[in-house]
């Protein structure tokens, strides 16, 4: 059966994040490993981080950490690495299986390509360990030199990597509406998955962030909405989430602050697409 999961808000400790995922009825989850009220990266002990992991085998097909702001390989400066390594020894340590990360923005350097070549080594460099996790590079909102906002920036990427299969891919519909690209027009829509598989591959599609925006497209400005109550609409999503292309890939929904009975409303909904 496709699984359905929450982004879960950070603010406790992680086991209470999985208590309330289970309660949920979800199979999948993501979360950050930093703490949304204190600023900090969450530092388990052995006992608390070997009882999450038992309990995380033991309740969830996939876990996703989505990586810290922090981290940003395509830089010349200031990349975030140490912070990268950390969170992925981490996410070993808690039996998560997946790392989602923004793929970064070339800061210190001219043109957008130099930062394709700095991610591609950062890449290259962790690849050669055997980490265990699957990492997911996640399509962004932003323009200029942010990479991986055009969908061609993915097929530059990919010609680069020593091993490309231990790469995949998220698409997130709120960046890709933000960026630019029309998803929905039907006809447009269908051309977007085709420039998926033709600068990606749907093969390695692995995730889809299941979200609507405030923002008119092309905004440039990454701000999520309730699904249907933004510009993207319910119909436009349930096409997507339904395309045959896409309809076999796990949905995780990153939606605003919203009380406990409108998440159980949201997630009934999108159930019913599925």
């Amino acid at each position: 059966m496709r699984s359905l999961g929450l982004h879960m808000r950070l603010n406790g400790p992680l086991m209470a994040v999985a208590h309330r995922a289970v309660a949920l009825r979800l199979p999948i989850f993501q979360s950050f490993f930093v703490n949304v009220v204190t600023n900090k990266m969450i530092q388990p002990t052995k006992a608390e981080a070997d009882a999450f992991a038992q309990y995380a085998r033991a309740h969830f097909s996939q876990l996703y950490v989505h990586g810290s702001y922090w981290i940003n390989l395509a830089s010349l400066i200031h990349t975030g690495y140490t912070v990268f390594k950390k969170e992925l020894a981490l996410a070993q340590r808690l039996s998560f299986t997946h790392m989602v990360l923004h793929p970064g923005t070339a800061k210190g350097a001219v043109t957008k390509l130099a930062g394709i070549d700095a991610l591609a080594r950062v890449l290259n460099s962790i690849n050669t360990i055997e980490h265990g996790l699957v990492i997911v590079l996640e399509n962004t909102a932003h323009g200029n030199l942010a990479v991986g906002s055009d969908l061609v920036d993915f097929s530059l990427l990919f010609e680069k990597l020593d091993k490309p299969e231990r790469v995949q891919f998220c698409l997130d519909t709120s960046h890709a509406h933000a960026f630019g690209y029309e998803l929905i027009d039907v006809q447009q829509q269908d051309a977007f998955i085709a420039l998926i598989d033709e600068c990606i591959g749907l093969s390695r599609v692995q995730l889809i962030h299941l979200n609507d925006t405030s923002q008119e497209r092309g905004s440039r400005i990454d701000q999520h909405a309730i699904i249907g109550h933004g510009q993207l609409g319910k119909a436009s999503l349930q096409r997507l989430a339904q395309h045959p292309a896409l309809a076999h890939i796990p949905l995780i929904l990153e939606l605003p602050t919203l009380e406990l009975d409108q998440e159980v409303e949201i997630l009934n909904e999108v159930r019913q697409w599925l």
